[in-house]
């Protein structure tokens, strides 16, 4: 006798036509279904109408458009006849045949099953694709003959010469671990000399919603260079083709995986999950108007740095001042800090120099430098760069 109950979540609530349109494809799917397979007696091999409903099963829990994730209960029972050397492993091997002919289906050793869903990351946003998982099961097999008659029935079905099988969701059992990546992997708080970089949850990439396997180990190295000494040894301007943006220091955040930002989907999700650079501004540097300028990309993939939002921030209890600024992650590795001059103002900056003289750098057809040495060999800035780069030690 074949017998299949179909149980359905059915729900007696009004949907708005969005929740409805949601939900058409799921609830075409039973959530719940259980079915019996009939064996003959003493075989370990479904009958033909057995095999029909095997077919019918499959047909529904793993067609291609069943969003649901699901896990499998199989349970073998004997003919609950004496058991014998011939019967003792009966209920075992139909339970066995009953896994292999799912098994068989994708001709590997476990259930395996493709569910439509979707993911979304940093870099794509939404994409819908198919999650391939090893459907979650339980293996089961009961000798009748050592029940009591009674036991022998449930919801009226004779038990005898058939397997059970219950195909219930259960998504996190399905998905498990694997369902979510964030890196960082938590809130993290990075400090150097002169700066603090607070980056949230996910901010450099996610993935959520998965089962792929996806790179988790994650490192973050991070520095600033910020006093006159590192900055003069080996000065250089922010780059850019038109403008002259003097470096007032440097923030570095390198990250040991990053996405290919620069051929992210238009689509990419960074809401929320900017990371906040804080930059301590010393007395002189406070009315310098200085801004942070981080990466930004042309349509041909070019790297243009451009000013950022910049706040500045007072602690109203010590009087320090700092400036803030966000970044999106494709905007690492490197932010400036620093300052949008005219040519024409280049010289109340920099002094001109030699190629050969430590810290000069080469622009406008020319060598120039931050200080000059007096006679006494003592380090001479000019005003206005004064106000813009922190005080020499010498000072």
């Amino acid at each position: 006798m074949k017998r299949c109950i179909f149980i359905l979540c059915l729900f007696c609530v009004a949907l708005s036509a969005d929740a409805q349109k949601k939900n058409v494809v799921k609830n075409r799917f039973p959530s719940t279904l259980e079915c019996y397979i009939d064996f003959d007696k003493g075989s370990s091999y479904y009958t033909k109408q057995g095999l029909n409903t095997l077919d019918s099963i499959y047909t529904i829990v793993f067609n291609k458009d069943n969003n649901r994730f699901y896990k499998m209960t199989i349970t073998g029972y004997d003919d609950a006849e004496p058991v014998s050397e011939e019967t003792a492993n009966l209920a075992r091997n139909r339970a066995v045949t009953v896994f292999k002919y799912f098994s068989s289906r994708e001709e590997t050793e476990y259930i395996i099953k493709r569910t439509p869903s979707y993911y979304i990351s940093s870099c794509e946003g939404r994409k819908e694709y198919y999650i391939k998982y090893k459907m979650p099961f339980d293996f089961r097999w009961i000798n009748l003959a050592n029940e009591n008659n009674s036991d022998n029935y449930n919801n009226n079905v004779d038990l005898k010469s058939k397997v059970h099988i219950l195909v219930e969701e259960d998504q996190e059992d399905c998905l498990g671990e694997f369902y979510d990546y964030d890196y960082p992997a938590k809130d993290t708080v990075m400090k150097g000399s002169h700066s603090i970089a607070t980056m949230p949850k996910g901010s450099i990439a996610y993935v959520h919603h998965t089962k792929d396997t996806v790179k988790d180990e994650f490192s973050v190295s991070y520095k600033d260079v910020m006093s006159f000494e590192a900055l003069t040894d080996n000065y250089f301007l922010v780059p850019h083709k038109k403008q002259y943006i003097i470096n007032a220091g440097y923030v570095v955040i390198h990250p040991s995986f990053m996405p290919d930002y620069s051929s992210c989907a238009e689509q990419a999700d960074t809401a929320g999950r900017n990371i906040k650079i804080e930059v301590y501004l010393e007395e002189q540097q406070r009315s310098a108007g200085l801004k942070f300028y981080g990466k930004t990309y042309k349509p041909n993939g070019e790297i243009v740095y451009k000013a950022l939002k910049t706040v500045k921030r007072k602690d109203k209890q010590t009087g320090e001042m700092w400036l803030e600024c966000f970044v999106e992650p494709k905007q690492l590795d490197t932010v400036f800090l620093g300052k949008k001059i005219e040519p024409k103002e280049m010289s109340d900056y920099f002094y001109s120099a030699g190629s050969d003289d430590t810290g000069s750098f080469e622009s406008m057809g020319g060598w120039l430098r931050c200080y000059k040495l007096d006679k006494q060999g003592s380090m001479v800035i000019k005003d206005k760069m004064k106000a813009i780069l922190r005080k020499p030690n010498v000072f």
